[in-house]
């Protein structure tokens, strides 16, 4: 299954996403990134993109938007290196139409009618995508610092289980409670949590 919406994918996913930007983790198929082939990776590239997007309209400030299109910028520029690279050391061993497709479709011209310039435009094709890496670290330099974090010993299973304690109720399997349940729950809460302060100043 491919997670392509907030509906249904789970929240502790999505915050694994965010933290690791392992973005292959969209597709429950998928342990590992060197079984994502170059063109999926750019396909959860850019679904994860029209997710996180959904986040920030939701809850987030214009600052965190700013730093998301940089570090989606970055993100891009990046998956793009790699997929090009790993296109030119698949194509050094064996031509494949598709893989030489991905290429073309990004403005490459790779002569496959004669060898010796096949494997001399390989080689430039690598040099070129170096390219992306400095691009990518122009907008790495643009990103604020992180800030430091202090101590906390609560995770994102300690946040859900206050939720139940204070709704009443078991808000269900941590694991698989989605996003857009997640942040349903987070409202009742605060609405619960609101109402409460509210009387107690009566």
């Amino acid at each position: 299954m491919i997670y392509n919406s907030l509906d249904t994918i789970p929240y502790k996913r999505f915050i694994k996403i965010e933290e690791s930007e392992e973005f292959w983790r969209l597709n429950t198929n998928i342990n590992r990134a060197e079984d994502c082939s170059p063109e999926k990776m750019i396909q959860y590239l850019v679904i994860w993109g029209e997710l996180y997007e959904q986040h920030l309209s939701k809850n987030q400030t214009s600052e965190s938007k700013k730093i998301f299109k940089l570090s989606k910028n970055i993100d891009e520029l990046l998956a793009l290196n790699k997929v090009i690279l790993m296109s030119c050391e698949a194509l050094k061993f064996t031509f494949n139409q598709e893989i030489y497709d991905i290429l073309i479709s990004y403005g490459y011209k790779l002569n496959v009618e004669n060898t010796e310039s096949y494997y001399n435009d390989l080689d430039k094709i690598e040099r070129e995508a170096n390219a992306y890496v400095i691009k990518a670290e122009h907008y790495q330099k643009m990103l604020p610092e992180p800030k430091e974090q202090g101590n906390n010993d609560y995770d994102i299973d300690d946040v859900m289980a206050s939720y139940s304690a204070i709704l009443g109720f078991d808000i269900g399997d941590y694991n698989e409670i989605t996003y857009t349940k997640y942040f349903a729950c987070q409202k009742q809460v605060n609405a619960k949590i609101k109402s409460i302060n509210a009387q107690n100043k009566k």
